[in-house]
């Protein structure tokens, strides 16, 4: 009799590699279908709001196969609705509210407003791409800083029946002076926030991996042996997202997506402990002890 291979799914280590920004300009969508096509990324969020949005949207109708969500926005860019249904979200010039305007200031409708916006760019996705989305993201940290902002991400994720990028995970609390780095936040904000964020999307029963990785857009971590130990320290049995923002911009971004080519990237990303996977794998909540 043959010998039979069981995979032992409690070691393997999932990982999803999310290329945000996914229609921010051309230079991000060359880049990020560049990745995908030598097996670099597995996963993308949308911004259906920017100018290169139809160029992304006709790449996914091409490739469904490649893992696509939408990366939702409210301070970049102007509003997919028509002006006059989001005054509360724009400034004189049409376009979104910056970080501190959102962050200090709250028009009244803002919330209900924020929500058909929000609903507005799922399901602009869904017509061009002809698909369902296969999980929400936020765009920047400004979208986690208000509670009723984020609960309407949790809503929409709900409604749509979808899971959610959750930066709050199973290991968030060993992660909070990096957050606090790389977002400029008091790491106390992020502490309790966090937990209460995470406690909010257990309870809900919006799946998410189990744990984040920002850190890779820090400066002085965007080079490959960062990557690398990223996918040394992958936890068994769990899933990960790492957050990549690729692009041809001469700056940040190219810098990133030179570190994603890098071949000893590429090799030890194509060892056999890792599957590379996108939000479809995300079924089931992670478990937090409270």
């Amino acid at each position: 009799m043959a010998d039979c291979k069981v995979e032992n799914f409690e070691t393997m280590k999932k990982l999803i590699i999310n290329a945000d920004d996914f229609g921010m300009n051309d230079e991000v969508v060359q880049a990020t279908c560049e990745l995908y096509e030598l097996g670099l990324v597995s996963s993308t969020s949308c911004l259906t709001n920017k100018p290169a949005w139809p160029r992304a949207a006709e790449y996914l109708r091409q490739n469904p196969d490649f893992g696509a969500g939408v990366h939702l926005v409210f301070n970049d860019g102007y509003p997919v609705l028509p002006h006059q249904q989001v005054p509360a979200l724009l400034r004189l010039d049409g376009q979104f509210l910056s970080d501190r305007q959102i962050r200090w200031g709250c028009k009244p409708g803002t919330t209900s407003q924020l929500r058909s916006e929000l609903r507005a760019q799922i399901e602009r996705f869904m017509l061009d791409v002809g698909n369902h989305p296969d999980h929400l993201d936020n765009h920047c940290s400004i979208s986690y800083v208000r509670p009723g902002r984020f609960k309407v991400t949790l809503d929409l994720a709900l409604e749509y029946n979808l899971p959610i990028r959750s930066p709050f995970g199973d290991d968030f609390e060993q992660l909070v002076p990096l957050f606090s780095k790389s977002n400029k936040l008091p790491a106390w904000m992020i502490f309790w926030m966090g937990k209460w964020y995470r406690r909010r999307v257990d309870r809900a029963g919006i799946p998410r991996p189990h744990t984040f990785f920002q850190h890779f857009s820090l400066t002085g971590n965007r080079n490959p042996d960062y990557l690398l130990w990223i996918l040394d320290n992958l936890q068994d049995g769990w899933t990960s997202e790492l957050l990549v923002h690729p692009g041809y911009d001469g700056g940040w971004r190219e810098e990133k997506l030179q570190a994603l080519l890098d071949p000893r990237f590429r090799k030890r990303l194509a060892e056999p402990d890792i599957e590379l996977v996108n939000f479809t794998s995300v079924t089931t909540k992670s478990s937090t002890s409270y």
